[in-house]
């Protein structure tokens, strides 16, 4: 048996043994444990773009045309000839109101103008035997005028008596009264003939009327267009000038927009313009300015502007409530996504992958901190300004887990051209 200082001594040994080791084997690993680890990133290549300066405005589109469809008489609904939302062409009947009445009227017209007609005739008639009764007056007269002067001269050759002169006197007088009789008859005749006329006028006229009351008894669309809500139904009394339904050109639409004045000088028609859902941010349709108001709208210091859009496709609606953007101009530039810019201290920095050479000759992928100048945004983007170039690939993921030099493995590569 060894002595009891032996035995702790072996022991005190053993332990400073085991401690050496363990160190030894933390030293060796240390290196291990120290190496940092691959990051997976995505990255971007970034490709030149263009940056809009642009203003946003919203407004309620208006349609190129919105007539309200009225009735020009009074009447109870027969037909309904068109549905609500449907399109009709200019002149399309779309309701039908009941032209009973209305058809008895014509009928009562017609047949008032055509005894009309019948008067108006036989004054006609009247005129025209009056006037050869005249002329018939005026040979008379013009026969006697001849007698008389032939009687006058063979009584004064003493080849006739007085009594002849007196009796070609007489018939001269009668031949002449009965002229002026004749003359007066034809007179009248005329008279009735125009009043004859004016009333066979007067009762065709009556019949326009009421044969335009029959064509109105029919409202038709006045142009073409989308119809609106219709909500009338057979049986329905209406009066002269009712909305019956509204009927819109969409086609074209249009937006006013309120400009402050201090973007005057920037204003000129053919500015492009886009629509934009207010909801969804998506584009829902690209047009221009197409007017200018050359007035100021003195309380809110605006200009009153309306932009064109065409709807050929008819997504628009007529009052619908949309977000459009003024695009001022538009710069050749490249653009960086947001995801990828940090901020330290005011400075705004990028990750850039890149290729780090190695002691072995190999090249390893690391994440180059680099800063950056950046403009406004667009979208999801900035505007660089200064520090990346065309075909830098930025990091647009992981971003938090990076420092300058640290090893990544990129995911995947896209091509960015905002």
């Amino acid at each position: 048996m060894l002595p009891v200082n032996t035995r702790r001594s072996r022991q005190v040994f053993g332990v400073a043994l085991t401690l050496s080791l363990a160190v030894t084997a933390c030293a060796r690993s240390a290196p291990d444990a120290a190496a940092p680890q691959v990051v997976q990133v995505q990255v971007q290549e970034l490709q030149p773009g263009t940056f809009e300066e642009s203003s946003d405005f919203v407004g309620a589109l208006e349609a190129e045309q919105r007539i309200e469809l009225r009735p020009e008489v009074d009447g109870r609904v027969a037909r309904v000839l068109a549905s609500s939302g449907n399109a009709v062409a200019q002149g399309q009947p779309v309701v039908q109101l009941s032209a009973n009445q209305v058809q008895s009227e014509v009928a009562a017209s017609q047949a008032a103008a055509q005894a009309a007609g019948f008067g108006r005739n036989a004054a006609q008639a009247q005129v025209n035997a009056a006037q050869a009764e005249l002329a018939r007056a005026q040979a008379d007269v013009e026969l006697a005028i001849v007698e008389f002067g032939r009687t006058e001269r063979l009584v004064g050759a003493g080849a006739l008596s007085r009594q002849e002169l007196d009796n070609a006197q007489n018939r001269l007088n009668v031949a002449q009264a009965a002229q002026r009789q004749a003359s007066d008859n034809v007179r009248a005749a005329q008279a009735q003939l125009q009043q004859a006329l004016s009333t066979f006028e007067q009762a065709q006229a009556q019949v326009d009327v009421s044969q335009a009351d029959l064509g109105f008894k029919q409202v038709v669309a006045p142009v073409a267009g989308f119809l609106g809500d219709v909500s009338l139904k057979v049986g329905d009394y209406v009066q002269a000038g009712d909305t019956l339904a509204t009927i819109t050109q969409n086609s074209e639409l249009f937006l006013r927009i309120q400009v402050p004045t201090t973007r005057a000088s920037q204003l000129r028609t053919g500015i492009p313009v886009e629509l934009l859902s207010p909801d969804t941010g998506e584009p829902l349709a690209t047009g221009s300015v197409s007017f200018i108001s050359p007035e100021v709208d003195g309380e809110g210091q605006s200009i009153l502007v309306k932009a064109r859009f065409p709807n050929e496709a008819g997504n628009l609606r007529d009052g619908q409530f949309v977000r459009a953007r003024l695009i001022w101009s538009t710069t050749a530039t490249l653009l960086v996504p947001t995801v990828a810019v940090t901020r330290i201290a005011g400075q705004s920095f990028v990750f850039v992958a890149t290729d780090q050479p190695q002691e072995d000759g190999q090249t390893l992928r690391v994440a180059t901190q680099r800063p950056v100048q950046l403009g406004p945004i667009q979208g999801g983007s900035y505007q660089v300004i200064d520090g990346l170039e065309a075909g830098d690939e930025v990091i647009v993921t992981n971003i938090l887990q990076l420092q300058d030099g640290r090893p990544i493995d990129p995911e995947a590569q896209a091509s960015a051209t905002p």
